[in-house]
């Protein structure tokens, strides 16, 4: 699917209605080469602006993940510092523990609460009115520190029933697993709809 194709599949009526999504998830993924992302991300902004006009009145939230995950780590005291902080100050000291200790920060319950309030945040300005998608971008800068996998098992409870869709865009593919770049191999596919032709 290109990204013309999205935009067209985006616009259309039935696909904004959240309650016409999978039976149990309003999750999607957009796969795209990785060779594209620099070009991927650029469009992704054309999109929103795109769906903000008149003939549409939609209104997108575009996250990247790896800047909201470094958003909560800042926002996270730890002693006198920000956990980000005290993070950055110990790399180079013990690479091995803090790598260890991102992967659990990214992996808790403090950090997807944090991407629902922001999330929630977006809801309650302006008008609510609008059918709204949630585009999240940005796995590969977060990788290792949070598999796709792992982020939509652990979100699922936040966005089921809510009144949104959420759109993944994945550098890579998807086969029996998912391979971040092509290269790396994730997880067993998560249950959210490939968007294809």
């Amino acid at each position: 699917m290109t990204i013309t194709e999205l935009y067209e599949r985006m616009s259309n009526k039935d696909f904004q209605d959240p309650a016409t999504g999978n039976l149990f998830s309003n999750a999607y993924m957009y796969l795209y080469p990785p060779e594209n992302e620099n070009q991927i991300h650029d469009e992704i902004s054309v999109i929103k602006e795109r769906l903000k006009r008149p003939n549409n009145y939609l209104d997108v939230l575009i996250l990247d993940i790896f800047d909201v995950f470094c958003a909560f780590l800042k926002q996270k005291k730890f002693g006198a510092k920000t956990l980000f902080d005290f993070f950055l100050e110990k790399e180079l000291q013990a690479p091995g523990k803090v790598n260890e200790s991102l992967i659990r920060e990214a992996k808790s319950d403090g950090f997807f609460e944090f991407m629902n309030a922001n999330i929630k945040l977006h809801f309650s300005e302006g008008d609510t009115d609008k059918k709204v998608y949630v585009i999240i971008h940005g796995f590969g800068s977060v990788f290792p520190y949070l598999r796709t996998s792992k982020f939509l098992s652990n979100f699922e409870k936040y966005f089921i029933g809510e009144k949104y869709k959420l759109i993944l865009f994945y550098p890579g593919e998807v086969k029996d697993f998912y391979s971040l770049f092509n290269l790396l191999n994730d997880e067993n596919p998560y249950r959210a709809i490939k968007l294809i032709n």
